[in-house]
């Protein structure tokens, strides 16, 4: 199997964005390795603006040939920030110790304005070739609903810090899954909760926290995988 490897080439400071590779196999896309100071607008796209609060090397890509459907985008990005987040690394040790953790809705705090999360699901603890990580399934659209779990908002979410405390990585992919409805698909239902506490009660809110791994698509195990080939230096 051909692997393609990524490599973003920074001085060892951390004012520069972090020097890294990562291995991206097939069937993932790689798309670009971007590097970026802090508070430097990533968008480019005025008036909207984002920054990162510390420097920042982005992976990004997709996956397979191609879309068949605009609800199977499984666009990924892998941002590794030049800090150490005392809030990702507290979710992390809350997670291993306890399997608790506290709300994830309100985002890690990396990027300005802060990224915000409908709701959350499956949070798992693990640990990784470079350090600690959670990883937990979420979904967002832009009127904020509790929407039930769908096909094309739905993504896979991995936080972890470096163990030797010097970085952040805050990595996502878009994944669906062939029993949950389509966000375009007018024939079916698309159920709404008024509560967290009714949401929970959904069947597929259900479906996507006990189904294995390799249901998804793309596996989160696949993704998982990419994430541990990750090497900082």
């Amino acid at each position: 199997m051909v692997t393609f490897v990524g490599i973003a080439c920074a001085a060892e400071h951390p004012l520069h964005p972090p020097e890294t590779r990562l291995a991206i196999p097939p069937p993932f896309q790689p798309n670009a390795v971007r590097r970026y100071r802090a508070g430097e607008d990533i968008l480019n796209s005025p008036p909207f603006h984002l920054t990162p609060v510390a420097a920042m090397t982005e992976y990004s890509g997709g996956f397979g040939r191609g879309l068949a459907k605009i609800s199977e985008n499984h666009g990924w990005t892998v941002r590794i920030f030049a800090t150490y987040s005392q809030k990702v690394a507290a979710v992390c040790a809350a997670a291993r110790k306890t399997g608790e953790v506290v709300d994830l809705r309100e985002g890690p705090g990396l990027l300005s304005p802060n990224e915000s999360l409908d709701w959350i699901a499956r949070v798992r603890s693990k640990h990784v070739s470079w350090g600690n990580a959670i990883s937990f399934l979420s979904q967002t659209t832009q009127d904020g609903a509790l929407y039930a779990p769908h096909n094309l908002h739905l993504n896979y979410n991995v936080w972890g810090v470096t163990a030797d405390r010097g970085y952040t990585v805050i990595a996502s992919i878009g994944v669906s899954h062939p029993k949950l409805v389509d966000w375009f698909d007018m024939t079916k239902e698309l159920r709404v909760a008024h509560s967290m506490k009714e949401l929970k009660q959904d069947p597929d809110y259900k479906r996507i926290e006990r189904c294995k791994a390799e249901e998804f698509t793309p596996s989160l195990t696949a993704f998982d995988q990419m994430l541990d080939s990750l090497k900082i230096r």
